[in-house]
């Protein structure tokens, strides 16, 4: 059984890191600036956090004295996850080694943990891509402790969660989150932790060291979550981490000598700032409108779909309205995973005929042109999803251009925000009605690329972004839209039903 002491003679908390391992709220968020010493704090959270204890009253006051903490108990199991086997093996397990081995552990590879003596195991895994959360998800854990959750999707975070329960009363499950502002989590950890649990400031100081000025913060108060789960965040900076200042004083100067915005976020720990934002001219007041004012009309719109594909991990199907103006409106979505090319084909087309469509007023669906790679085994021969798609009574089906940096520019261009001019207009050619909660959650969030700021990063949720991109290319730029295309058969019959004045045709700058 470990002692009391165990804790402090392995590894002596400062303040921030004591405020951390001692609070027993459900989900606790630790970071801020870079340095701040999380990644210490959670290896000896997962391990010993005081389960049961009780109060002695001696000579020198009261006494809180630990009689049980988490490896203590055989059934114990945790699992700490880092985004990627680079980072986890790299990164964390060596340091995780350190303390462990310490405590008896032994690391049992084929596991993936370590092994307490009472029979208690500490898992550590990583999760790159939406299928490795299956490795965890369905499993039975006290504790789960994500490293960099910056680097982890709101959804995963949240599937993750409801593998971590408990029987025993005092092993009560907890959730513990370290990290630094940006990356593809920070809107929704910035929405979740540090806006519902503001921080309280401990004044200005001035470093003489370095010859910066820094805030000490401190955690403010907790947040009941709708679920009724207790949220709260712990900030922690580098000036807080005394083994940094010491053995380690040029750090805080690599710190000082960022860039702006990334100075904020890793030296201050300012989650104001989001460095790497890609589509930087989202703007939510001008991009998003109310259901209820968009009215879709096939006589002043055009309709469009377009597509991403995906199995395991989701496929993307955005709803698109054009008018006259070449004004662009999504004014709905699919965002599904694990459903079958046919299946997603009967989702899509019954979700347009819920407006009121049928398949000969869509004008064209746009799609991923990897859909054209004949995969799927169906009715005995190799066929492509786009076969399947068509099989099941898609019309009018167009393979879209997959060139990114052509198409992301054209996607800016069309969320560009015009400066205001008098009776005109004053909008983004791209707006999404608000029901499309998916796309409104996604696209704001995705970043850069690490090594080509022209891209975006491809481990965010860009699959929404990517089903328009498709589209918005084929359409072409937003504006001075006067060239006539050649129409096909299909796309005539189309402009005659939906067109009652044929003359109006000559005054419309449709692009395609």
């Amino acid at each position: 059984m470990t002692s009391d002491r165990d804790r402090d003679v392995l590894f002596k908390p400062f303040p921030k890191q004591e405020i951390f391992l001692s609070c027993e709220y459900d989900e606790v968020l630790f970071g801020g600036s870079r340095g701040g010493g999380k990644t210490a704090a959670l290896i000896i959270d997962a391990a010993l956090k005081a389960r049961r204890w009780h109060i002695d009253r001696g000579d020198g006051g009261y006494e809180v004295v630990v009689e049980r903490r988490s490896v203590d108990y055989p059934e114990y199991r945790a699992l700490i996850l880092r985004r990627t086997f680079q980072d986890l093996y790299m990164n964390f397990k060596p340091e995780a080694d350190k303390i462990y081995t310490h405590l008896g552990a032994k690391w049992r590879e084929k596991k993936q943990a370590y092994v307490f003596p009472s029979g208690a195991m500490i898992h550590l895994g990583y999760c790159d891509s939406y299928a490795n959360l299956d490795k965890y998800i369905g499993g039975n854990f006290h504790y789960l402790g994500i490293e960099e959750v910056n680097q982890f999707h709101e959804s995963w975070v949240r599937e993750l969660g409801g593998s971590i329960r408990s029987v025993n009363p005092e092993l009560k499950p907890f959730k513990r989150y370290t990290t630094n502002p940006g990356g593809v989590g920070h809107l929704w950890l910035k929405k979740k932790f540090v806006d519902n649990c503001p921080t309280v400031s401990g004044g200005e100081k001035y470093s003489d060291r370095y010859g910066i000025y820094y805030k000490d913060r401190y955690p403010g108060s907790a947040y009941i979550d709708e679920n009724g789960n207790s949220v709260w965040y712990v900030p922690a900076g580098v000036f807080d981490n005394p083994a940094i200042m010491d053995n380690n004083p040029e750090y805080v100067q690599v710190l000082k000598g960022l860039d702006p915005i990334k100075r904020k976020m890793w030296l201050d720990g300012d989650w104001d700032m989001q460095g790497g934002t890609f589509f930087g001219e989202w703007n939510q007041l001008h991009h998003v409108i109310p259901r209820g004012d968009f009215a879709l009309d096939i006589s002043k719109h055009r309709i469009y779909r377009c597509i991403d594909y995906g199995s395991t991990n989701p496929y993307a199907c955005l709803f698109v309205a054009v008018d006259t103006e070449g004004f662009v409106t999504v004014f709905d979505e699919l965002y599904e995973r694990n459903v079958v090319p046919s299946g997603q084909a009967r989702q899509i087309m019954e979700t347009t005929a819920r407006h009121g469509l049928d398949e000969g007023d869509v004008w064209l669906t746009v799609v991923d042109p990897a859909m054209k790679i004949k995969s799927n085994e169906y009715a005995g021969s190799m066929r492509s999803v786009l076969d399947i798609y068509i099989d099941e009574g898609m019309r009018n089906v167009h393979l879209g251009d997959n060139s990114r940096i052509p198409g992301w520019v054209m996607f800016k261009e069309y969320l560009h925000v015009p400066d205001y001019v008098e009776g005109g207009r004053n909008e983004p050619y791209l707006r999404f009605t608000d029901n499309c909660y998916n796309s409104i959650e996604t696209i704001p969030t995705l970043v850069m690329s690490r090594n080509n700021p022209d891209d975006l990063d491809t481990t965010g949720e860009d699959h929404l972004a990517d089903a328009l991109r498709y589209l918005l290319v084929f359409l072409q730029k937003p504006h001075g839209r006067v060239r006539e295309p050649e129409m096909k058969k299909w796309q005539k019959e189309l402009m005659r039903k939906s067109k009652k004045d044929k003359s109006m045709r000559r005054r419309l700058p449709w692009t395609a």
